[in-house]
């Protein structure tokens, strides 16, 4: 790495190569590539989040669409990078608490916003969205996730970022939803699991693409969750790694051949004169 820009390379492709290039006098030559930006291996987590991360969420409460894509060869460590460890956070956690940070007093009660499973939402009266909660409060399997990675996360350091001038003329809702692509197959991993008692957990069923209205593609009937905190993200985002290893072993799949996508949403809408409703 010779900036922040410029990475250099000594190829080095065959074994006739290498040994024409252990000679002293016939040193190999050197290869620059150009980046937007590399990263040295010294880089703290928050400096790549206020370089890679921050960014891409101030687009996203402005109403644009983002893209973070890590691949590498196992090991290499994208996982770290994503989640990091409650003392170190990675770049995800540290997104959903600028969301979160950045629509504080501005969030909408839960289940006012509903997705209509076209890729958009439909908004109910604040005492429909409380009996809604309601009910699904009494259904059964509706307890939070206990788990190791999550109880390393109880006590973390929140990060203060924020998006200052939000438009506060409305409210806010933030919904996650976790897919895997699998041999041009797509996996819901929020979505139940049929199980049967005598064969085990049935194969998930793959999810098709479609285009909404507006003609973007998006997966159809995927199951999308309302978040409140990046502690509730967080949970949601276990199980989803979790019915990934349980996937992985009905279908006889390997982890390095599939790709898992964690998305999401920000939703808002305006609200009318006089302050106390949304306007679809």
């Amino acid at each position: 790495m010779l900036d922040d820009q410029t990475v250099q390379f000594s190829p080095c492709d065959t074994k006739t190569q290498v040994e024409r290039y252990w000679n002293p006098s016939n040193p190999p030559p050197m290869v620059h590539y150009k980046f937007t930006r590399v990263f040295g291996e010294t880089t703290s987590q928050k400096h790549l989040f206020d370089c890679v991360g921050a960014p891409l969420i101030d687009d996203l409460v402005r109403g644009k669409n983002g893209l973070l894509f890590t691949y590498g060869i196992t090991s290499s460590g994208k996982t770290f990078t994503m989640t990091g460890s409650g003392e170190d956070q990675g770049i995800l956690p540290r997104c959903l608490d600028m969301v979160f940070n950045s629509i504080k007093g501005v969030q909408a009660m839960k289940y006012v916003f509903m997705p209509d499973k076209q890729n958009g939402f439909n908004i109910q009266s604040e005492a429909d969205a409380m009996l809604w909660r309601q009910q699904q409060e009494v259904l059964p399997g509706k307890g939070k996730l206990r788990d190791r990675q999550l109880a390393d996360y109880a006590d973390r350091e929140r990060d203060p970022s924020i998006v200052l001038d939000i438009d506060k003329d409305g409210q806010y809702a933030v919904f996650v939803s976790f897919i895997e692509i699998y041999n041009n197959y797509i996996y819901d991993l929020l979505e139940e699991l049929p199980y049967d008692p005598i064969t085990g957990s049935k194969p998930p069923q793959s999810k098709i693409l479609r285009e909404d209205l507006s003609r973007v593609m998006f997966v159809h009937n995927v199951s999308e969750v309302e978040v409140k905190s990046t502690e509730e993200a967080f949970d949601i985002l276990v199980r989803g790694q979790k019915r990934r290893k349980v996937a992985h072993t009905v279908l006889n799949a390997e982890s390095s051949r599939s790709h898992s996508v964690f998305n999401i949403r920000l939703v808002q809408a305006p609200l009318d004169p006089s302050g106390n409703n949304l306007i679809m």
